[in-house]
């Protein structure tokens, strides 16, 4: 006797999802567990031990979902709670055998999902929304971190330069990040260097939205901050934070559908060229053991690995030392994906294991070129009593320059 087990789509209330322009990839995932256990390979599912946050839980999710053998609310149910616990890191696609483009695959998937947005998503959206930065804060408030270079700022806010500066709103509005900037606004007056700055008047990049899956609001904001930029003549654009340059550099061109009238580099790239041009005086203090943390948005999203290294290199008296897992198999953080704002826990116990490899490797200086890389390492470095400091890559160079080294002297 044979048993043939026939699979009857439930088909009362399923979802059609055929109009989705990633649905054809649902059925290609091969269940491999590569996206689960590999090398970096997602790190939530390190922290919740659940299917339903890898690769393959949420590809699988969808088909089951399109085939109708999951009822809508049930396979809905189950995608949010995949997908807004992912920290968008990108290691799931990066160790794809058959090459889904499983951040496309996510962003589309959460433009379902509108109505079962995590709380804390639902209030960044209504900040974005109201005042353009996600804490909610008045826009005129976004020179928050110029207290100590007021005098600078001022000679650079919204002035009709070839070279311009994005901040971003965590640098902007939060005090512990206000590093970054302060430090490159040092370094520029140093040079001898013009850039303009539009604190005033520049909005959020949009990441947000996107990671919420709320494609057309961030258009919107890519449509205002390119006529800001475009307005103050700026041919080159360079930003310290890994979300903002990975939605200029990649998602602005798919939103707008044309290249942007300017080029998009990091500040680390910026500084380097002031170092080649001899425009910085670099002078060595006591050696320093310093490890760079790739960011997941900057490197296995857009491929930034050697320039950050190049410019480490080129600081006297620094020694990298790289953590076990490095470039394209850094460890995520813990707070991409807004998963930091919405699941803090998930974020704590990511960030264990690349803090353990820091202290591991000896390692004085943890060197950041993502302000929310550096605010969360910070944080559970606090919290675990460490002595490594979580900065921003930008205030070594500035500590290392030679008028910072004379104020020293100055005020001693």
């Amino acid at each position: 006797m044979i048993l043939i087990l026939i699979v009857t789509p439930l088909g009362i209330d399923h979802l059609n999802l055929k109009h989705l322009e990633y649905y054809d990839e649902f059925f290609t995932c091969a269940y491999c567990a590569y996206c689960v256990n590999n090398n970096a390979a997602c790190p939530t599912f390190l922290s919740v031990r659940h299917e339903i946050v890898t690769g393959r839980g949420k590809m699988i999710t969808a088909r089951n979902l399109a085939q109708g053998l999951l009822r809508k609310e049930e396979g809905l149910n189950a995608l949010a709670e995949g997908l807004f616990q992912c920290t968008f890191c990108g290691a799931c696609e990066q160790e794809c055998v058959v090459d889904i483009p499983l951040m496309e695959v996510y962003t589309e998937l959460k433009g379902l999902l509108q109505d079962r947005l995590p709380v804390e998503t639902r209030k960044i959206f209504q900040n974005l929304s109201s005042k353009f930065n996600i804490y909610g804060m008045d826009q005129a408030d976004r020179n928050f971190w110029n207290f100590d270079v007021e005098d600078i700022y001022e000679r650079m806010v919204n002035k009709p330069e070839e070279v311009g500066y994005f901040i971003g709103c965590v640098a902007s509005y939060m005090g512990r990040a206000a590093g970054a900037p302060v430090a490159i606004l040092k370094l520029v007056s140093h040079a001898n260097e013009k850039i303009s700055i539009f604190s005033p008047t520049e909005n959020c990049c949009g990441n947000p939205y996107l990671l919420g899956g709320c494609q057309e609001k961030a258009k919107e904001l890519a449509k205002q901050n390119v006529a800001e930029i475009k307005k103050l003549g700026i041919k080159t654009l360079f930003v310290s934070c890994a979300g903002c340059y990975r939605v200029f550099s990649q998602e602005y061109p798919k939103l707008l559908g044309e290249e942007l009238p300017f080029k998009v580099i990091t500040h680390m790239e910026y500084i380097l060229g002031l170092i080649k041009e001899e425009k910085l005086n670099l002078l060595s203090l006591t050696p320093i053991k310093v490890s760079y943390k790739d960011p997941c948005e900057l490197g296995r999203h857009c491929g930034v690995y050697d320039i950050p290294r190049e410019l480490i290199d080129s600081l006297p008296g620094v020694e990298n030392l790289e953590l076990p897992d490095n470039r394209e198999n850094a460890l995520c953080c813990g707070a991409g994906g807004l998963v930091k704002a919405n699941y803090p826990n998930i974020a704590k116990d990511v960030s264990f294991k690349l803090i353990q490899q820091m202290e591991e490797t000896g390692t004085e200086l943890c060197l950041n070129a993502c302000p929310s890389c550096q605010l969360n390492i910070d944080q559970f470095l606090q919290e675990q009593h460490s002595t490594i400091l979580s900065i921003d890559i930008s205030q070594l160079v500035h500590r290392l320059s030679q008028n910072y080294i004379n104020s020293l002297a100055i005020n001693q």
